[in-house]
């Protein structure tokens, strides 16, 4: 058995149990922490998501974790809390994160027990049917009134993560308050924000240099958009700003290469480079930062500069109005005499010290918005190449 590590926030070696299973004809090992290991079937050759620990892959659609369309919530939920009871029973993530595989957060109920006994459910069905009451006298009123799921602010977490996010969602559910704009994902997770209620992020009242326009997390200030000349008294922009709030992406960082931002992951993201961001262009500004692409060219550096992500492709979206990104680890991590391990540039090693088709990799999708070329991951972390491959090829024009 091996592994790959994935660089996430959520450790997937962080663990209490590890149960192996047999859920529909397949072999698995499984983890307290939402991760799964899939063997390979007995006398035939390693499948695609075979022999490497995984939480999953979002499914873009409904955003529960899945390896090879299985739903990994339902494995952990067999291995851990018995099998399904009922054809009737689902299984509920009590913090409504549908990629929080963790087994505290699982449990087996009827989908009606789904609705009526989870109180951040409960919550959010008063806000869109009026009552419980009502739902339960017409129930197709939550049919009529359901938007799709918004799932951006969803994503693996540690065990720390997990409590913070279901003590401030129950607190929410208890209390008479909606939600009053802001980032829900970084209200939920920010240990450090108080509110109950989804906040908007503190603002900078000044208009200078890049740096001056991060708070003390790096996060971007509302002044952070502005057009360049923008003038803090005059009342005209101040409306228009205001107006176009809700329009923004939330959680953005602005990056160390100017004219660049990044959408948080974690609440601890630290600001990074993007050395293929254009400083000077004419026209489409999508196609100035595609003609930077080149063949391994560096398109991300992490803010100590000893990581770095070279460009293995890149395809235009599907509406031709952003780019997919797929980039790799131009390092490896080598063991030191000390015996720490250290990242250390392929271009300090011979080809046969690294293999690089086990080079991790990572997909961003960039775009171009109020003077800024954005960069968000479409995949939290860094995977192996493979297990990219499909979600590049759903999200670029076919040509």
């Amino acid at each position: 058995m091996y592994h790959i590590n994935f660089i996430v926030m959520a450790d997937i070696d962080d663990f209490t149990r590890e149960v192996e299973c047999i859920y529909k004809d397949e072999r698995y090992a499984v983890r307290d922490n939402g991760a799964v290991f899939r063997y390979p079937r007995d006398g035939r050759r390693p499948r695609k998501y075979d022999n490497f620990w995984t939480f999953g892959k979002p499914n873009i659609v409904h955003g529960y974790m899945e390896i090879a369309s299985v739903r990994i919530h339902t494995i952990v939920a067999t291995v851990f809390l018995g099998p399904k009871p009922t054809k009737e029973h689902v299984v509920d993530h009590i913090d409504t994160n549908r990629r929080n595989n963790r087994v505290e957060n699982l449990r087996w109920v009827t989908r009606l027990e789904n609705i009526l006994d989870n109180p951040i459910t409960r919550k959010r069905i008063k806000l869109r049917c009026g009552s419980i009451e009502a739902f339960l006298a017409n129930p197709s009123i939550l049919q009529e009134n359901e938007l799709p799921p918004d799932l951006r602010w969803m994503r693996t977490v540690t065990d720390a993560e997990a409590q913070v996010s279901k003590k401030r969602l129950l607190e929410w559910a208890e209390s008479d308050k909606e939600p009053s704009g802001g980032s829900l994902g970084a209200w939920v997770f920010d240990p450090s924000e108080k509110s109950t209620v989804y906040s908007q992020q503190p603002q900078v009242s000044t208009h200078e240099t890049q740096a001056d326009l991060l708070t003390e997390e790096g996060q971007l200030g509302v002044w952070g958009y502005m057009q360049p000349g923008f003038q803090e008294n005059d009342q005209d922009n101040t409306l228009q700003d205001k107006e176009k709030e809700e329009d923004r992406k939330p959680d953005l960082l602005l990056s160390l290469t100017p004219g660049a931002a990044q959408v948080k992951v974690f609440f601890d993201d630290k600001p990074c480079e993007y050395p293929c961001t254009p400083q000077h262009f004419e026209g489409n500004p999508v196609a100035a930062y595609a003609a930077n692409l080149t063949d391994d060219a560096v398109f991300w550096r992490n803010q100590t500069g000893d990581r770095a992500y070279s460009v293995a492709k890149y395809g235009y979206s599907r509406d031709g109005n952003s780019l997919i990104v797929m980039s790799r680890a131009a390092y490896v991590w080598k063991e030191q005499a000390d015996g720490d391990s250290k990242p250390v540039s392929i271009t300090q090693l011979g080809p046969d010290e690294y293999d690089i088709n086990k080079l991790s990799c990572s997909l961003t999708e960039v775009t171009y918005e109020q003077n800024l070329f954005v960069h968000e991951r479409i995949e939290p972390g860094f995977h192996p190449n493979e297990y990219l491959e499909e979600i590049f090829n759903q999200c670029i024009k076919k040509t």
